[in-house]
């Protein structure tokens, strides 16, 4: 539970950022939220860092990349406008984007993700080697893989948001192989840790009767966990804090807790002792 090693490596760099504009005595920015998790971003805006999604939204300043990444295009745009930027972009996304970047221009891009989400943003816009933008195609139900064109034949590079619920993300990997077979090139996989930490909630499922699922309202790899969850028929809450806890949780002879890549510590632990406590 908690932290992931890019979570862990953006926090860091969050405090960074802080530090670094205090120094300069300029404005300390976050592109976007630099993780989804409303705690953790509100300490960092409550010591100064102000949230901006465009380098018009302010003065230029020490800006902070998010763990997601951002489109090329946006990159350059702050750079251009005077932005000092530190990267606290994932490793995990960062070797996507250079994938993605470095692709055979011949092969088209299929990226497996939730529309919208900040990473499949950061994967739909990267430049090519000419400041292009490299076209892809977003998926996220087997409805989206069956109205894909044919590509005229040509070879296709599947890519996943690395934070994709992984049942749903088997399910369309499955469904790509079945209709493009030998012309589909793997790309990318599941971040590591949010594929242990579904293994780790499907084989807790067997052993209790509900699970509390610890972390921000939007964050995805959060989410797909209380999916798993509801598909394997167990009540299931999604709570940002011990607060939050539903009073029937206490029925239950044997709770289950985890939590999502970008939860803080302090916030399990919290959740934990409530239940502990209540129990008695």
């Amino acid at each position: 539970m908690g932290y992931c090693n890019g979570v862990s490596h953006v926090i860091e760099m969050a405090k960074d950022c802080l530090l670094l504009a205090k120094e300069q005595n300029l404005p300390a920015y976050s592109i976007g939220w630099f993780i989804h998790n409303p705690t953790v971003v509100k300490r960092f805006q409550d010591a100064g860092m102000r949230h901006i999604d465009a380098p018009e939204d302010g003065p230029a300043g020490i800006a902070l990349i998010r763990a997601h990444g951002i489109a090329d295009p946006l990159r350059d745009r702050f750079e251009k406008a005077g932005f000092v930027l530190i990267d606290g972009t994932c490793g995990t996304v960062a070797y996507s984007q250079r994938m993605i970047r470095n692709a055979d221009p011949s092969v088209h891009v299929v990226i497996i993700g939730l529309h919208g989400h900040s990473e499949v943003t950061a994967l739909s816009n990267v430049w090519d080697e000419h400041q292009q933008v490299i076209a892809v195609h977003v998926v996220e139900t087997t409805e989206d893989v069956d109205n894909l064109p044919d590509f005229n034949s040509d070879k296709i590079l599947l890519m996943v948001q690395t934070t994709f619920p992984q049942l749903q993300y088997e399910e369309l990997r499955k469904h790509m192989q079945a209709r493009f077979v030998e012309r589909l090139q793997m790309g990318n996989r599941l971040c590591p840790t949010t594929f242990r930490r579904h293994e780790a909630i499907l084989n807790l499922c067997k052993i209790v009767d509900a699970v509390i699922v610890i972390g921000g309202k939007m964050s995805a790899n959060t989410t797909s966990l209380v999916h798993l969850v509801a598909d394997k028929g167990l009540p299931v809450w999604h709570v940002e804090s011990a607060s939050q806890l539903p009073p029937q949780i206490f029925s239950f002879p044997r709770v289950g807790v985890t939590a999502g890549t970008s939860t803080p510590p302090e916030d399990i632990e919290a959740v934990i002792a409530a239940l502990e406590e209540g129990a008695t």
